[in-house]
């Protein structure tokens, strides 16, 4: 017996998000990690931001398959919001690129991608509340020195929340279907770069280097932000030279440094 069209269309956009997302995990992803991680691991000093520090097997394997689980549920979620826009659901986003006037299409990317970035921050630092850490984030942080693997290697409560965030600007800023798909690629690119473990200096917009996350997981609860630190500069979370900063040093600020060492004395 078939099954209903709705389904079977669903059954689509789901499988066509699962192999985009796994090309790009397994296949992108994976070609960056041989080539560095396999092909240059003797020269690490070269590339790596943290050439002394890195995963043992069992975290490889543990993010591999933790990851790749996340992306089947991430992939459930963009294929059904497809498969709902597809349908003609209700959403923000539209198809003629005349529906606004084009210097539309420039603004609603800006306004997404600060949408976007907003969001992950205010998440990402709520995730960071002491009891949401200790049953939920921790098991990001868990990867001191990340690969692209780890990237969504998280507790699949927190890859609900991401891919919530990334959605939503669908249903509250008008914009053209091709600008929301730019805005969730370049999204999803900065999280694989910025997890990736090799040193990038390039200077995207309001993106300095992928030391600023990788700091994040050296240092723990600091340097919040994805796609900026606008919002870590806002409010005084981007790690500071002069401040002292571990696991258990809560609140993203710091602590003082003649503090730790009257503690430890």
């Amino acid at each position: 017996m078939l099954l209903p069209v709705p389904v079977r269309q669903w059954l689509l956009c789901v499988g066509l998000a699962l192999v985009v997302s796994l090309f790009t995990f397994g296949g992108i992803g994976g070609l960056l990690h041989y080539w560095f991680y396999v092909r240059k691991r003797a020269q690490a000093r070269d590339w790596k931001l943290q050439p002394h520090r890195w995963l043992n097997a069992a975290q490889s394997r543990q993010a591999m398959w933790l990851g790749g689980g996340n992306v089947a549920l991430g992939s459930i979620m963009a294929g059904t919001f497809v498969w709902h826009v597809a349908r003609g659901g209700w959403s923000t986003l539209y198809f003629d690129i005349h529906q606004y006037p084009l210097i539309w299409l420039p603004v609603s990317a800006v306004l997404a991608f600060f949408f976007v970035d907003a969001g992950l921050y205010y998440s990402h630092r709520l995730l960071h509340h002491r009891a949401l850490f200790r049953h939920i984030h921790r098991w990001h942080h868990r990867y001191v020195a990340p690969t692209v693997f780890t990237t969504t290697a998280v507790h699949p409560v927190e890859l609900v929340i991401f891919a919530s965030f990334l959605i939503l600007p669908g249903f509250i800023v008008p914009m053209h279907a091709g600008v929301y798909g730019l805005v969730a690629v370049y999204t999803y690119f900065i999280g694989l770069i910025d997890h990736s473990g090799v040193r990038v200096r390039w200077k995207l917009p309001l993106h300095g280097d992928t030391q600023f996350h990788d700091d994040h997981h050296v240092y723990f609860h600091c340097n919040y932000g994805h796609h900026t630190s606008v919002f870590d500069r806002l409010h005084g979370t981007t790690r500071r030279s002069d401040r002292h900063y571990d696991e258990h040093t809560y609140g993203g600020h710091g602590a003082p440094r003649l503090e730790q060492k009257r503690r430890s004395a």
